[in-house]
Protein backbone atom coordinates (compact mmCIF):
# COMPACT_ATOMS: atom_id res chain seq x y z
CA UNK A 1 0.00 0.00 0.00
CA UNK A 2 1.54 3.35 -0.99
CA UNK A 3 2.70 5.72 1.76
CA UNK A 4 0.48 8.68 2.59
CA UNK A 5 3.35 11.11 3.17
CA UNK A 6 6.94 11.46 1.98
CA UNK A 7 10.13 13.17 3.08
CA UNK A 8 11.10 15.74 0.44
CA UNK A 9 14.25 17.86 0.03
CA UNK A 10 14.26 20.90 -2.28
CA UNK A 11 17.69 21.83 -3.67
CA UNK A 12 18.30 25.28 -5.19
CA UNK A 13 14.53 25.85 -5.06
CA UNK A 14 12.20 28.15 -3.19
CA UNK A 15 9.99 26.51 -0.50
CA UNK A 16 7.14 26.16 -3.01
CA UNK A 17 9.47 25.11 -5.89
CA UNK A 18 8.28 27.99 -8.09
CA UNK A 19 11.71 29.64 -8.40
CA UNK A 20 15.30 28.40 -8.78
CA UNK A 21 18.57 29.99 -7.71
CA UNK A 22 21.83 29.55 -5.85
CA UNK A 23 20.52 31.68 -2.99
CA UNK A 24 17.96 29.07 -1.94
CA UNK A 25 19.34 26.66 0.70
CA UNK A 26 18.22 23.04 0.88
CA UNK A 27 14.64 22.94 2.16
CA UNK A 28 13.58 19.89 4.22
CA UNK A 29 9.90 18.95 4.05
CA UNK A 30 9.40 15.92 6.36
CA UNK A 31 5.70 15.24 5.71
CA UNK A 32 4.56 15.88 2.14
CA UNK A 33 1.28 14.38 0.95
CA UNK A 34 0.73 12.91 -2.50
CA UNK A 35 -1.21 15.99 -3.61
CA UNK A 36 1.51 18.33 -2.32
CA UNK A 37 4.23 16.29 -4.05
CA UNK A 38 2.32 16.51 -7.33
CA UNK A 39 2.08 20.31 -6.96
CA UNK A 40 5.85 20.55 -6.26
CA UNK A 41 6.61 18.51 -9.39
CA UNK A 42 4.34 20.67 -11.54
CA UNK A 43 6.06 23.79 -10.11
CA UNK A 44 9.49 22.34 -10.93
CA UNK A 45 8.27 21.52 -14.44
CA UNK A 46 7.24 25.18 -14.90
CA UNK A 47 10.66 26.32 -13.62
CA UNK A 48 12.44 23.93 -16.01
CA UNK A 49 10.56 25.37 -18.98
CA UNK A 50 12.09 28.81 -18.26
CA UNK A 51 15.70 27.78 -17.52
CA UNK A 52 18.50 28.66 -19.94
CA UNK A 53 21.98 27.27 -20.49
CA UNK A 54 23.30 30.21 -18.48
CA UNK A 55 21.47 29.24 -15.25
CA UNK A 56 24.17 28.37 -12.64
CA UNK A 57 21.85 26.59 -10.20
CA UNK A 58 20.91 22.89 -10.39
CA UNK A 59 17.37 22.67 -9.04
CA UNK A 60 16.15 19.25 -7.98
CA UNK A 61 13.60 17.49 -5.79
CA UNK A 62 14.62 14.46 -3.69
CA UNK A 63 11.82 12.18 -2.52
CA UNK A 64 12.49 9.62 0.19
CA UNK A 65 10.12 6.69 0.55
CA UNK A 66 10.28 3.60 2.72
CA UNK A 67 11.86 1.79 -0.26
CA UNK A 68 14.38 4.19 -1.82
CA UNK A 69 15.27 7.80 -2.65
CA UNK A 70 14.15 9.32 -5.95
CA UNK A 71 15.85 12.37 -7.49
CA UNK A 72 14.09 14.60 -10.04
CA UNK A 73 16.16 17.24 -11.85
CA UNK A 74 15.75 19.52 -14.87
CA UNK A 75 17.23 18.75 -18.27
CA UNK A 76 16.67 20.48 -21.61
CA UNK A 77 13.78 22.46 -20.03
CA UNK A 78 12.03 19.26 -18.95
CA UNK A 79 11.97 17.04 -15.89
CA UNK A 80 14.62 14.35 -15.65
CA UNK A 81 14.00 11.28 -13.47
CA UNK A 82 17.60 10.44 -12.47
CA UNK A 83 18.50 6.81 -13.15
CA UNK A 84 15.52 6.11 -15.45
CA UNK A 85 16.78 7.62 -18.73
CA UNK A 86 17.56 4.29 -20.42
CA UNK A 87 14.13 2.88 -19.58
CA UNK A 88 12.32 5.79 -21.23
CA UNK A 89 14.69 5.83 -24.25
CA UNK A 90 14.62 9.62 -24.61
CA UNK A 91 10.92 10.14 -23.92
CA UNK A 92 9.69 12.82 -21.50
CA UNK A 93 9.69 12.11 -17.78
CA UNK A 94 6.19 13.37 -17.12
CA UNK A 95 4.79 14.31 -13.73
CA UNK A 96 2.28 11.45 -14.05
CA UNK A 97 5.03 8.89 -14.64
CA UNK A 98 7.19 10.24 -11.78
CA UNK A 99 4.22 10.16 -9.41
CA UNK A 100 3.29 6.60 -10.40
CA UNK A 101 6.86 5.44 -9.83
CA UNK A 102 7.30 7.20 -6.48
CA UNK A 103 3.97 6.02 -5.11
CA UNK A 104 4.43 2.49 -6.55
CA UNK A 105 1.07 2.40 -8.29
CA UNK A 106 2.48 1.45 -11.70
CA UNK A 107 5.57 -0.56 -12.66
CA UNK A 108 5.88 0.25 -16.36
CA UNK A 109 6.75 3.74 -17.63
CA UNK A 110 4.00 5.82 -19.18
CA UNK A 111 5.36 7.31 -22.39
CA UNK A 112 4.19 10.63 -23.67
CA UNK A 113 4.05 11.62 -27.31
CA UNK A 114 7.46 12.70 -28.59
CA UNK A 115 8.12 16.42 -28.99
CA UNK A 116 9.23 18.01 -32.24
CA UNK A 117 11.97 20.00 -30.58
CA UNK A 118 14.86 17.70 -29.65
CA UNK A 119 17.51 18.38 -27.02
CA UNK A 120 20.47 20.44 -28.12
CA UNK A 121 23.34 18.38 -29.57
CA UNK A 122 26.79 19.98 -29.03
CA UNK A 123 28.68 20.80 -32.20
CA UNK A 124 32.39 21.21 -32.85
CA UNK A 125 32.05 25.00 -32.85
CA UNK A 126 34.01 26.81 -30.16
CA UNK A 127 31.22 29.20 -29.28
CA UNK A 128 28.51 27.95 -26.86
CA UNK A 129 24.93 27.69 -28.17
CA UNK A 130 22.79 30.75 -27.69
CA UNK A 131 19.21 30.34 -26.58
CA UNK A 132 17.31 32.78 -28.79
CA UNK A 133 14.02 32.18 -27.01
CA UNK A 134 14.99 33.66 -23.64
CA UNK A 135 17.07 36.79 -23.14
CA UNK A 136 19.50 36.41 -20.20
CA UNK A 137 18.82 38.62 -17.20
CA UNK A 138 22.26 40.25 -17.39
CA UNK A 139 21.54 41.33 -20.98
CA UNK A 140 18.25 42.95 -19.95
CA UNK A 141 19.97 44.79 -17.08
CA UNK A 142 22.76 45.96 -19.40
CA UNK A 143 20.30 47.32 -21.99
CA UNK A 144 18.26 49.06 -19.28
CA UNK A 145 21.40 50.65 -17.80
CA UNK A 146 22.53 51.90 -21.22
CA UNK A 147 19.09 53.41 -21.89
CA UNK A 148 19.03 55.17 -18.50
CA UNK A 149 22.54 56.59 -18.98
CA UNK A 150 21.66 57.70 -22.51
CA UNK A 151 18.45 59.45 -21.44
CA UNK A 152 20.27 61.22 -18.59
CA UNK A 153 23.12 62.31 -20.88
CA UNK A 154 20.71 63.76 -23.47
CA UNK A 155 18.75 65.56 -20.74
CA UNK A 156 21.94 67.04 -19.25
CA UNK A 157 23.14 68.15 -22.68
CA UNK A 158 19.83 69.87 -23.44
CA UNK A 159 19.89 71.68 -20.08
CA UNK A 160 23.55 72.73 -20.19
CA UNK A 161 24.02 73.56 -23.87
CA UNK A 162 24.35 77.29 -24.65
CA UNK A 163 21.23 78.98 -26.01
CA UNK A 164 21.04 79.24 -29.80
CA UNK A 165 22.24 82.53 -31.25
CA UNK A 166 22.24 84.24 -34.64
CA UNK A 167 25.62 85.86 -33.96
CA UNK A 168 28.33 84.32 -36.19
CA UNK A 169 31.82 83.50 -34.98
CA UNK A 170 33.61 86.78 -34.31
CA UNK A 171 36.45 88.52 -32.49
CA UNK A 172 35.69 91.66 -30.48
CA UNK A 173 37.74 94.79 -31.10
CA UNK A 174 39.43 96.65 -28.26
CA UNK A 175 37.51 99.40 -26.49
CA UNK A 176 39.33 102.16 -28.36
CA UNK A 177 38.95 100.46 -31.76
CA UNK A 178 35.27 99.75 -31.11
CA UNK A 179 34.61 103.38 -30.10
CA UNK A 180 36.38 104.66 -33.23
CA UNK A 181 34.29 102.33 -35.41
CA UNK A 182 31.03 103.45 -33.77
CA UNK A 183 31.93 107.11 -34.35
CA UNK A 184 32.84 106.38 -37.99
CA UNK A 185 29.58 104.55 -38.76
CA UNK A 186 27.26 106.67 -36.58
CA UNK A 187 24.29 108.24 -38.28
CA UNK A 188 20.71 107.53 -39.40
CA UNK A 189 20.01 104.75 -41.88
CA UNK A 190 16.69 103.71 -43.41
CA UNK A 191 15.20 101.21 -45.86
CA UNK A 192 12.87 103.79 -47.41
CA UNK A 193 10.64 106.74 -46.59
CA UNK A 194 7.17 105.18 -46.98
CA UNK A 195 4.98 104.00 -44.13
CA UNK A 196 6.26 100.66 -42.77
CA UNK A 197 9.88 101.29 -43.81
CA UNK A 198 12.61 100.64 -41.25
CA UNK A 199 15.00 103.09 -39.57
CA UNK A 200 18.32 102.31 -37.89
CA UNK A 201 20.19 104.94 -35.87
CA UNK A 202 23.78 104.16 -34.85
CA UNK A 203 24.81 106.32 -31.89
CA UNK A 204 28.51 106.94 -31.33
CA UNK A 205 28.17 105.85 -27.70
CA UNK A 206 27.54 102.22 -28.78
CA UNK A 207 23.72 102.00 -28.99
CA UNK A 208 21.56 100.99 -31.93
CA UNK A 209 18.02 102.38 -32.15
CA UNK A 210 15.66 100.42 -34.38
CA UNK A 211 12.19 101.62 -35.39
CA UNK A 212 9.76 101.74 -38.28
CA UNK A 213 8.02 104.67 -39.92
CA UNK A 214 4.37 105.42 -39.49
CA UNK A 215 2.36 107.96 -41.48
CA UNK A 216 4.37 111.07 -42.44
CA UNK A 217 7.65 109.49 -41.17
CA UNK A 218 6.51 109.26 -37.59
CA UNK A 219 8.75 106.89 -35.60
CA UNK A 220 7.02 103.81 -34.17
CA UNK A 221 8.11 100.95 -31.91
CA UNK A 222 11.67 102.10 -31.32
CA UNK A 223 13.95 99.51 -29.70
CA UNK A 224 17.43 100.06 -28.30
CA UNK A 225 20.27 97.52 -28.49
CA UNK A 226 23.88 97.84 -27.28
CA UNK A 227 26.50 97.23 -30.00
CA UNK A 228 30.24 96.58 -30.11
CA UNK A 229 32.84 96.61 -32.85
CA UNK A 230 34.14 93.21 -33.95
CA UNK A 231 35.84 91.28 -36.73
CA UNK A 232 33.61 88.85 -38.64
CA UNK A 233 35.31 86.80 -41.34
CA UNK A 234 38.18 89.28 -41.26
CA UNK A 235 35.92 92.33 -41.83
CA UNK A 236 34.84 94.99 -39.31
CA UNK A 237 31.20 94.89 -38.22
CA UNK A 238 28.91 95.82 -35.33
CA UNK A 239 27.80 92.96 -33.06
CA UNK A 240 24.55 92.98 -31.06
CA UNK A 241 23.18 90.33 -28.72
CA UNK A 242 21.17 88.71 -31.51
CA UNK A 243 22.81 89.63 -34.78
CA UNK A 244 25.48 91.48 -36.71
CA UNK A 245 25.41 94.80 -38.61
CA UNK A 246 27.47 94.35 -41.77
CA UNK A 247 29.24 97.51 -42.95
CA UNK A 248 28.80 97.20 -46.71
CA UNK A 249 30.20 100.63 -47.61
CA UNK A 250 30.40 104.12 -46.13
CA UNK A 251 26.66 104.76 -46.65
CA UNK A 252 25.14 101.26 -46.48
CA UNK A 253 24.79 98.72 -43.67
CA UNK A 254 22.99 95.35 -43.69
CA UNK A 255 21.11 94.04 -40.64
CA UNK A 256 19.35 90.64 -40.73
CA UNK A 257 19.78 90.63 -44.51
CA UNK A 258 18.00 93.98 -44.97
CA UNK A 259 20.08 96.85 -46.45
CA UNK A 260 19.83 100.27 -44.77
CA UNK A 261 21.04 103.42 -46.56
CA UNK A 262 22.35 106.49 -44.80
CA UNK A 263 19.69 109.22 -44.60
CA UNK A 264 20.37 111.97 -47.08
CA UNK A 265 22.94 109.95 -49.04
Amino acid sequence: MPASTYSVTLHHLSPDATAAGLDYPDEQLPTVTVAQLRELLFALSAVAAKLTIYEPSTPEIRVKTDREIFIIRTRYRRLCFVGWETILRGEDHSVAYIMSTVTGTQEQPVKTSPKLDRPYTPSHASNPPVDMGVVPRWAKITVLAVLIIGFNAVTAWMLLRPPPTLVPKHELLSESESRALMIKTSGEYETGTQEGARRLVIDPDGVLRLAKFGPQRTVLEERRKPARGALVDGRTALITADGVVVLKDADTVVYFGIPYHRHGS
